[in-house]
């Protein structure tokens, strides 16, 4: 009893984190079933073809990469001239100008692009180029 009174915080911590974890897996869950019940619908129904559906599914995955390069990418190619490079020993990056910072680390398939106070997560091969482009200080 008297190590539940020591460790109570700790105990109601990980009662919340169960809680929160079981949540996120039963959200999870059930978009997949949605997902899974519309891609039975289309093939029965409709007569679409299940490779059709994993394309649909790509595109919307890419859609993320598309929206930055149309949005944010012509942002960051006016503000390279003033961007500030640096690459840290562990592998990871900053690149950072007056309104856009982008973070990664090498190895990684994506990197945060953060805009105007959103933060967008973008393919690692579309920031390459932006990488080659900016003078690199070493840290």
């Amino acid at each position: 009893m008297a190590w539940l009174e020591n460790h109570l915080l700790l105990v109601i911590l990980a009662v919340v984190a169960i809680l929160v974890f079981i949540f996120l897996l039963k959200l999870a869950v059930r978009a997949a079933i949605v997902f899974g019940i519309i891609a039975l619908i289309a093939i029965v129904v409709f007569g679409v073809s299940p490779g059709k559906i994993a394309d649909i599914g790509k595109e919307g995955a890419n859609s993320a990469s598309k929206a930055y390069e149309k949005t944010i990418e012509p942002v960051i190619n006016k503000e390279l001239g003033n961007a500030k490079h640096v690459e840290k020993k562990d592998g990871s990056f900053v690149i950072e100008s007056k309104s856009v910072k982008i973070t990664g680390r090498d190895g990684d398939d994506k990197a945060r692009v953060k805009y105007n106070g959103k933060t967008y997560n973008v393919d690692m091969n579309v920031i390459k180029p932006i990488r080659n482009r900016i003078e690199t200080t070493k840290q």
